[in-house]
């Protein structure tokens, strides 16, 4: 009885051992050099799993096994766990099989292949990539020679951001089965901006990818959305200033109000304030006026402050300075920066409008000159 027993554990072995899902990623690159250090990288729940190769004659490989699909990366000579940039990196979708990248020099310019997951996201990559090319150019003009310049350079960057988002939204209805779609959502979903888009989409996908937790947080963030939509009345709020006085959204009535969210650690927002300015000092004497709140917390103040006084904003400035602040909360603030217009009469006439959308609806709502 214990020998059939041994006998039918040894032959079951192998159905064991291919259920533990084994992934295979060889990678080949005609700028790598022998002696390179590779480095994976991908979650498993909580754990995260790091492992590390060398390229040898042009070429590396790792192997494992995993029990959940899921997007990681690998990354050429910088080790991600004290790399504060990744020079050289590519992402992957960890999967049963044998994932090929292929790249006439870089990791970055590798070319996936190999698993259905991975074959999804090369075609993902190649709608892209154009526009990708196109977007790197735009942030790299070189000396442009006047404001006029500047703004054009940023109007263009806006379009091709666009059609960088609607080629995302084409790739995911025409991939409802695809894991791809459920993390280009998932991604897509942080603006607040796209959630209407995201909703729509979101629909269409397999009933499998929707109760993955990645879609219960798109869900999550769909519900946070619609807490505050254009047409409702503003809700109003008390945070204090700097100085500690409360202030309330509702002593702003009968202006136009840009609430602004934003944070001292918050690059995007940072980078959206002199637009913000250039508005404000255009149009606060045509009953305009900013609020921003900070997200920014208790520990973070001086940072806050320090962030004020370096992007020279004069209007009113206000915080709880909580783990989560509540005005955030209150309007289903998911990510930063993050806007809304308020009319004289407190309602909310747009959302999350930045650069020249913004320029364009205040020279709408109170003329251009």
């Amino acid at each position: 009885m214990m020998k059939r027993f041994l006998l039918i554990t040894i032959c079951l072995l192998p159905l064991n051992l291919l259920a533990q899902s084994l992934f295979s990623i060889k990678g080949y690159g005609k700028a790598y050099k022998d002696g390179d250090k590779m480095f994976l990288s991908f979650r498993q729940g909580d754990q995260l799993i790091q492992d590390s190769t060398v390229v040898s004659k042009g070429s590396f490989e790792f192997k494992g096994t995993f029990k959940t699909r899921v997007r990681g990366y690998v990354c050429r000579k910088d080790n991600p766990r004290y790399a504060a940039d990744l020079s050289d990196s590519f992402s992957i979708y960890i999967e049963g099989g044998n994932i090929i990248l292929q790249s006439p020099d870089t990791l970055s310019n590798s070319i996936i292949s190999g698993t259905p997951l991975n074959n999804d996201y090369a075609k993902l990559l190649t709608a892209l990539k154009p526009l990708y090319n196109k977007r790197k150019k735009l942030d790299n003009p070189g000396e442009l020679k006047d404001n006029t310049s500047a703004n054009l350079n940023k109007t263009e960057t806006t379009v091709v951001d666009n059609e960088i988002i609607s080629q995302q939204f084409i790739f995911t209805d025409n991939h409802p089965h695809s894991y791809v779609s459920l993390l280009a959502l998932s991604e897509l979903a942080r603006t607040s901006k796209n959630l209407p888009q995201v909703e729509r989409s979101f629909a269409k996908l397999s009933i499998e990818l929707k109760v993955m937790p990645e879609g219960k947080e798109i869900t999550r963030r769909i519900a946070e959305g619609k807490k505050i939509a254009v047409g409702m009345m503003a809700k109003d709020f008390t945070q204090n200033d700097v100085n500690g006085n409360p202030i309330k959204l509702s002593a702003y009535q009968n202006k136009y109000v840009l609430v602004d969210f934003w944070a001292s650690w918050c690059l995007p927002c940072r980078e959206e304030n002199p637009n913000v300015l250039a508005v404000y000092e255009k149009y606060k004497e045509k009953n305009f006026t900013v609020l921003s709140v900070s997200i920014d917390v208790l520990a973070n103040k001086a940072k806050w402050l320090n962030a004020i006084k370096e992007d020279r904003l004069p209007w009113m400035q206000v915080s709880d300075l909580k783990k989560e602040n509540e005005a955030a909360k209150l309007y289903g603030i998911t990510t930063i920066p993050a806007n809304v217009l308020i009319s004289p009469n407190g309602k909310i006439i747009a959302k999350d409008i930045k650069g020249k959308e913004l320029r364009d609806k205040m020279a709408e709502l109170l003329g251009d000159k």
